[in-house]
């Protein structure tokens, strides 16, 4: 159900909160290839798996891509492809001109 593409742009060290990845009938997602931002989790679930956490480890702006698998009772699957941007802004920043 969830679509492919980005999730989103979150700052470094900060919380993900909760992503919802949906699949119809789905038992179980996995990780099936790429790697999520360090501290970030895929919790799998039926139906709804979540990604949640803190993001750790990133030390430039960075976009993680990874595809999450979701199977079903019959040991059918189906693929998406996702990102996730971690970004280093600075904010309440200065200037001298």
């Amino acid at each position: 159900v969830t679509g492919s593409g980005s999730l989103g742009s979150f700052s470094g060290g900060s919380s993900i909160g909760t992503i919802n990845l949906e699949a119809t009938d789905s038992t179980g997602m996995t990780l099936q290839s790429g790697s999520l931002p360090g501290g970030i989790s895929l919790n799998t679930a039926v139906t709804t798996s979540t990604l949640t956490g803190t993001e750790s480890g990133a030390t430039e702006d960075t976009t993680y891509s990874f595809t999450i698998r979701a199977t079903d009772a019959e040991a059918q699957t189906a693929d998406r492809a996702f990102t996730l941007t971690i970004t280093f802004n600075a904010n309440n920043s200065c200037q001298f001109n």
